[in-house]
């Protein structure tokens, strides 16, 4: 009994000693945490100063209104007058000694001005047959003759009225560079006949 008590004693011993050590070894570092947090907790105290950012504002967006197109629009038919846009005329003119005059008109009937070129084909009919030849052309010069909306041009016809031939009692019509048919009324003794190219009325 004596020696556990011994034994336990110098262990109790050398316990306490163990915890005077490390008290005694603990006392000088442990004061520089303190400080250091103590130093922390000063500077987090202090305000921290953001200096703005300047704002500038966008640019205003400029819109340009759509200027209307200059161009013009075309104003000629491509490739001349349509048939469908003509409302074509055949009249008598004045007549001279041994000849008889007429022409045929076309009108512009459309809402753009268009263009025609050259001589129509005539042909004299007497109940709905030909009569005489076709319409010989009298070789004067051509030119393009532009035709505005609701105006006319027109191709004179003169014949020999001096043959002994039937009076038509109407007349196929051409337009120039077409090839569409026009019967209109016009008396007109069947004789050798000429037709001049389009030109202004």
């Amino acid at each position: 009994m004596l020696t556990r008590l011994a034994v336990a004693g110098t262990v109790v011993l050398l316990l306490a000693g163990c915890v005077q050590k490390s008290e005694a070894g603990s006392s000088g570092p442990a004061s520089q945490p303190t400080s250091s947090a103590a130093s922390s907790s000063a500077d987090s105290s202090s305000p921290v100063v953001v200096s703005p950012i300047p704002f500038s504002p966008p640019p205003p967006t400029t819109i340009t209104p759509a200027r209307p197109s200059t161009k013009p629009a075309p104003s000629i038919e491509p490739g001349g007058c349509p048939t469908s846009a003509l409302t074509v005329r055949a009249l008598r003119g004045s007549g001279a000694a041994g000849h008889q005059f007429a022409f045929v008109q076309f009108t512009n009937a459309s809402a753009r001005t268009c263009s025609l070129t050259g001589y129509p084909g005539i042909q004299l009919l007497l109940a709905g047959k030909p009569l005489g030849q076709p319409a010989v052309r009298s070789g004067k010069p051509i030119s393009t003759v532009r035709i505005a909306p609701g105006t006319s041009v027109s191709a004179n016809l003169m014949n020999d009225s001096s043959c002994n031939a039937p009076i038509s009692d109407s007349v196929q019509v051409i337009p120039p560079n077409r090839t569409e048919k026009i019967v209109l009324k016009l008396a007109l003794r069947g004789c050798p006949l000429t037709v001049d190219p389009v030109a202004p009325s």
